[in-house]
This record gives structure tokens, sequence and C-alpha cells, in this order.
């Protein structure tokens, strides 16, 4: 449950933080509700960018194309488990009338379930504003690196917030590039004489990649690495720590 209240920006530290002033007359149902935070959402007035639309249809495609695969028809229940989790089981059986009618129906879905996730109105793909866009897309993006999803293009090239891409790269252990399974790349290497297993990672500099482009790493080197690929590395913080098992 929740509610929408329109503020100001009262207040704003360059760098730092900002606060807004929200009328809100009924204030004794936060303290009935015990609510301690808010989301706020910043509507900088621009609508959705025909990049960004083109972005959204191709990670949908990318999930149909998925969804619709031959032989997906003997799935395990893993998998079944994995349809559930993403809101799209019931639909399974609605597939397969033509694509363009299949993307349409997982994208309605989708867009239900992520406005179910986030307490948002329904919103239309012809209008929503810049920022909502952009936080569906990158939501997509991670459903696909979750679920190792296959995509047709590389996901840098879908994602508009590479720090959270790589993030749940990460987290999945995917290689950001290809989207295979991923070692974790150590961009800071640990050096002569660090036992690996007793120092700490947090903060560590990494990219997750699989083996051949981990090899490739080794033989071009770092930087010209990451600009053939326009990617940088992401620090580990405590809690990519404990997923990966490593030392905070």
């Amino acid at each position: 449950m929740g509610i929408e209240a329109e503020g100001i920006i009262n207040g704003l530290t360059p760098g730092e933080a900002f606060s807004v002033l929200v009328p809100f007359e009924e204030t004794g149902i936060l303290d009935r509700w015990g609510v301690t935070s808010v989301r706020v959402v910043i509507d900088d007035g621009r609508n959705i960018s025909n990049d960004q639309r083109r972005k959204v249809f191709a990670l949908i495609g990318d999930i149909t194309d998925w969804l619709v695969a031959p032989g997906r028809g003997k799935r395990t229940r893993a998998e079944y488990e994995t349809l559930r989790e993403m809101h799209l089981l019931y639909i399974i059986d609605l597939l397969g009338q033509g694509k363009y009618e299949d993307a349409e129906l997982v994208r309605r879905q989708l867009t239900a379930h992520y406005c179910e996730i986030l307490d948002l109105a329904p919103f239309s793909l012809s209008n929503v504003d810049m920022a909502t866009a952009r936080d569906f897309i990158d939501w997509l993006v991670e459903l696909c690196v979750e679920y190792g999803i296959p995509c047709i293009d590389t996901l840098l090239n879908r994602c508009e917030d590479i720090g959270r891409y790589l993030y749940a790269c990460v987290a999945h252990r995917r290689c950001a590039i290809c989207g295979k399974k991923a070692d974790i790349h150590e961009v800071e290497t640990v050096g002569m004489g660090r036992n690996r297993q007793k120092m700490h990672h947090s903060g560590q500099l990494v990219q997750p990649l699989c083996r051949a482009h981990h090899n490739e790493v080794g033989k071009i080197g770092q930087a010209d690495f990451d600009n053939k690929y326009h990617l940088e590395g992401i620090r580990l913080d405590e809690n990519l720590c404990e997923i990966l098992g490593w030392k905070k």
C-alpha cells in the first residue's frame, strides 16, 4: 500500500543532499502505519526517448523469444519456478499466436508486474516519463541477467545505468559482455605476498567476465580491453562480498 504526494525541493546542498517539502495533512496515517522512509521520484518533465523505447521493445522481444523457443514446452521444475517468479507462468498457454501479439502480451504483463512491485500507476510507453523508463529498462536488464535470458545484443548496449548492470552481473556471475557464466576478474590484482583468503575484498575493483573474455584481458591488456568494449569496473561492497563468499 502506498500514498502519492507531490512536493517541492526545499533545500539543496550541491553534491550532498536535498530536502523536499510535501504538504500532507493526513500525517496520522503515517504514524499508524509506522512509516519511517519514503521513495522520492524526480520528474524532470521529459518523456521517454525513442532510444529508450527501442530498448524496451528489444528486451521484451528477447524475453518473448526465450519463452517461446523450440523445446520450451518441456520445462523443468526450476524453469516453471522461474516463470512464476517473473509473473509469466499463467500466460504461457496464450503464447504462440504470432510474435507481435506474444511480445505485446509479455510487455503488458511485465509492465504490470513492475508497477505492482514499485506501487506505481500503470503507464504507457507512448508518454511515460524518462526517469521511469530508465528504471524500467534497467529492471528488464536485471531480469535477463538473473535468469540467464539470451539477448541478441550485449546488455552493455541495452542498460541505462552501467553500474547497476555490473552489480547484477557480479551478483549472478554473468559475463558483462556476453552473458555467459562468469568468473570475477580482479582489475586491481591481489599482488605478491597477499593471502587471498585473509585479505578484505570490500572496495576492490572487479569485472564479471567469462573465461574467454578473461583470457582476452590478459592478451591485449586492461586499458585496450576496456576501450574495446566500453567497459568499466565496479567496486565490491559488503553485500557483493557476502554473495561471492569473499572476505568483506
